[in-house]
């Protein structure tokens, strides 16, 4: 997981060179920059005449570069960085820290938390062509139905074999959380009912019923020789349809399964990574203007921008005794702006050109 803090910066290694084996816990731990967090890094090594800590350590930073990448690059990205030096993962780390150690078996294990510049890391993706997203974890509908073509027939929830098996197969860099419907016979009616054109069915009485403002509705089609996901898939307000095929697949054999629900769960990831893409050389200025007798209000407004995740930077553009004008380069649109600061509990009064706290 991720996530982000205030820290900084300091310089990784120099006590090390002075390391030999003192393997009690240590963690630097100041830092001012904004950094991606990369948690339970597990890490291992024999332990015997060549061991040296300093290697362990290296393979906890790319390891940990790895998962983050994962997490914040769509699948199409990672080829392009995965021959990343460790030297140049180094340059981007601004801290770490050992959680714990320990000798079991002859072999040394650690579990590190390593903590990447932001800043360094955007510009390092860059020159890579690459824009990072900055997904969240969300709660999706998911309604996910399998057809039989060959004997014209369908299966539920507990009856299909892709239900089964969906929660078992994960990564820990998934940032979607699937909502299953209930066994409803209801709903089991209205699927069976609108059976023959399935693939045409809004679906829009089910899902009025759970109520989510995010869905996925995954539709199977089984044939002899070929398996077609079809996906209809609203994030944000905005429906896309995917469609996939699996040729020379079978779901009874469990390797093939596994492999088609995590290409499917990675496809259904880009999506939600690709709506929510940093793209510094597109950022939208921002105004904000807010009493300066109000310091309360100015510095919960402070802390929301320097957390916000689409914030690249914001200053103080001029002051008066009457009000504090703010400028913010905001790396989404306007609209996404508003939604997100909400949850920082402050509402802006957009009703005229200049935007107020209120």
């Amino acid at each position: 997981m991720f996530l982000f803090k205030k820290k900084i910066p300091i310089c990784l290694y120099i006590f090390f060179i002075f390391l030999t084996f003192n393997f009690t816990e240590f963690s630097t731990n100041i830092a001012y920059s904004k950094t991606f967090v990369v948690s339970k890094i597990e890490v291992e090594e024999e332990y015997n005449l060549n061991f040296n800590k300093i290697k362990v350590i290296d393979r906890g930073f790319k390891k940990a570069f790895q998962n983050l990448s994962q997490m914040i690059l769509e699948v199409k990205d990672l080829n392009k960085i995965t021959d990343t030096s460790i030297e140049d993962i180094k340059k981007l780390v601004d801290n770490f820290s050992i959680l714990d150690e320990k000798f079991v078996n002859q072999k040394y294990k650690n579990i590190m938390e390593v903590e990447f510049n932001r800043k360094k890391l955007i510009k390092f993706f860059n020159t890579k062509n690459i824009i990072l997203s900055l997904p969240k974890k969300i709660d999706v509908f998911f309604l996910p139905i399998l057809v039989d073509l060959e004997k014209s027939s369908f299966y539920y929830l507990s009856e299909n074999i892709f239900v089964k098996n969906w929660e078992n197969i994960k990564e820990n860099y998934f940032q979607i959380n699937y909502i299953l419907p209930n066994e409803d016979v209801e709903d089991y009616l209205i699927i069976k009912n609108n059976f023959q054109n399935i693939e045409n069915y809004n679906f829009k009485k089910i899902l009025k019923k759970y109520n989510f403002n995010k869905f996925i509705v995954m539709i199977i089609f089984k044939s002899e020789n070929n398996i077609k996901f079809y996906s209809r898939i609203n994030f944000d307000d905005k429906l896309i349809i995917l469609n996939k095929n699996f040729y020379n697949k079978n779901f009874e054999t469990y390797s093939d399964l596994k492999s088609m629900i995590l290409n499917i769960k990675n496809e259904y990831e880009d999506n939600w990574k690709s709506i929510n893409k940093m793209n510094p050389s597109t950022t939208v200025p921002i105004r904000l203007f807010v009493e300066a007798s109000n310091t309360k209000k100015t510095l919960k407004l402070e802390n929301a921008l320097t957390n916000l995740d689409f914030v690249t930077n914001y200053k103080v553009e001029r002051f008066n005794s009457n009000e504090i004008i703010y400028k913010i380069y905001y790396s989404s649109n306007p609209n996404r702006f508003l939604k997100e600061i909400i949850s920082f509990d402050i509402n802006i009064d957009t009703s005229s050109p200049n935007w107020k706290v209120k």
